[in-house]
């Protein structure tokens, strides 16, 4: 076979791996809560709840340049009372636009979600949780911008290359479905966790961005029409355990693992909280933690009431430490709880003595 269709049928199959194990991630897993898992949705005490994370990658290794990026928004509220007293219904909406490589491999998503909470004890100490996220994803790629070994730009007055495999479907639309469950509970005063499994792209949506049908495209360039094959699942097993050591110091481990088309991710984190200023309700956030064969994280944060602000940095520990110089990824993450509470009216009570 001519060098050509070799490279053609390589990039092909590259891009092909990278479509199917592409999904979004975050350090700081735990401000995340709807991407992390929809059973989370309405699980704090509040009117509502918007946050957002912020994180770029790989920026030493591409001069600067904003090649990996993902902003994510998101909202949430408990609406309105379940089946029984002291279960509730809570509602979500999430954004978020990943940019991955010079291709500019995208994937947005707008979804609603929303979530049951169901109380276990007469006094609120635990908790499931079943949630539920649905809405559209969108995956695209920017085909004009391949270059090849001989320097050549696709789509140019030259080609050097067959590209029929790889100009079939530069965008795809899909609906999809996410689900979870959350258990959570109180020990005591000074000892609570929780522990959650969600499951994203539940029913396996089919898309394709290129012709996965196995013949390398038609080598003759009369144009291709794509393959679709399923988006596979994605796993994800998380939990957190807070301890109050004093009056003003908690210590968090937590944990997470996914995976999804055969590629495992495993973090554990250590994260301490210390108020700082009882009086101003100011608590410091740190901690580091580490992602199995990937990267070091430093955690950095600070909550003052209701507003909780935090800073992520991975340190690539990596085989691209040679590219990367231990320089990794970067997050920024804001959340803030409105509360709006109908005042008390309080009827005053006239007690008449009795004579």
């Amino acid at each position: 076979m001519h060098i050509k269709h070799v490279l053609s049928l390589l990039f092909a199959s590259v891009l092909t791996l990278a479509l199917r194990a592409q999904d979004i991630h975050f350090t700081q897993y735990n401000m995340s809560v709807m991407a992390l898992n929809p059973a989370q949705i309405g699980n704090f005490e509040g009117t509502v709840r918007i946050g957002g994370i912020y994180r770029g990658q790989w920026a030493s290794v591409y001069g600067g340049s904003d090649q990996f990026k993902t902003p994510y928004l998101w909202a949430d509220a408990p609406i309105i009372r379940g089946f029984r007293k002291r279960d509730w219904v809570s509602v979500g909406l999430m954004f978020f636009a990943d940019k991955a490589g010079e291709l500019g491999l995208r994937h947005n998503a707008q979804k609603l979600g929303a979530s049951y909470n169901l109380a276990l004890d007469k006094k609120g100490n635990s908790y499931f949780s079943l949630g539920v996220n649905w809405g559209q994803e969108t995956r695209s790629v920017n085909y004009q911008e391949a270059r090849f070994g001989d320097g050549l730009l696709l789509g140019g007055p030259e080609k050097s290359l067959d590209y029929a495999s790889l100009a079939g479907a530069p965008k795809a639309n899909y609906q999809d479905i996410d689900g979870g469950v959350q258990f959570r509970s109180k020990l005591n005063k000074k000892m609570d966790f929780h522990v959650g499994f969600s499951m994203f792209h539940l029913f396996t949506p089919d898309f394709s961005l290129i012709d996965t049908s196995g013949s390398g495209g038609n080598m003759g360039g009369g144009g291709v029409q794509p393959s679709k094959r399923p988006l596979a699942r994605r796993s994800v097993l998380h939990g957190q355990f807070n301890i109050a050591t004093t009056d003003r110091m908690t210590i968090s481990p937590t944990f997470l693992y996914q995976s999804m088309s055969g590629q495992d991710e495993i973090v554990v984190q250590g994260l301490a909280s210390y108020l700082f200023d009882p009086q101003r309700d100011i608590t410091l956030r740190f901690g580091v933690g580490y992602r199995l064969r990937d990267a070091m994280q430093i955690l950095l944060g600070v909550k003052q009431k209701d507003l909780t602000v935090g800073f992520a940095y991975d340190v690539n520990t990596s085989d691209l430490t040679a590219a990367s110089n231990y320089r990794g990824g970067f997050e920024i993450a804001a959340n803030y709880i409105i509360r709006i509470y109908k005042p008390a009216n309080a009827k005053p009570k006239v007690i008449c003595p009795r004579f």
